[in-house]
């Protein structure tokens, strides 16, 4: 059985996937492709089912800057991401973040 020994990165995102490092030792390689491909199947089943993961930063200033888009939905924490209205999901329309 495959253990998630390769995961050495801290999850920020539900719906967001890069790959973990590849395994130097041939041998390791089908439980690396067994984690991974399980890690994909997660992300498209909350893709599909639109489950947003909560967000403790403002998007833009994480480790991959990616700059918010119209259209972008966010749930926010509220604490270390406060967009103006406390924890609650928010929509990203003209360069503003508006609480649904």
């Amino acid at each position: 059985m495959a253990t998630d020994k390769y995961s050495p990165k801290e999850y920020r995102s539900l719906s967001r996937w890069s790959p973990n490092p590849a395994p130097v030792r041939p041998e390791e390689l089908p439980d690396y492709l067994f984690n991974e491909l399980n890690r994909l199947g997660d992300i498209i089943f909350n893709v599909d089912m639109l489950q947003l993961s909560q967000t403790n930063v403002a998007p833009g200033t994480e480790v991959r800057k990616t700059k918010p888009r119209d259209g972008d939905i966010r749930y926010a924490d509220g604490t270390n991401w406060d967009p103006g209205s406390g924890e609650g999901i928010y929509a990203f329309f003209n360069e503003v973040w508006s609480k649904l």
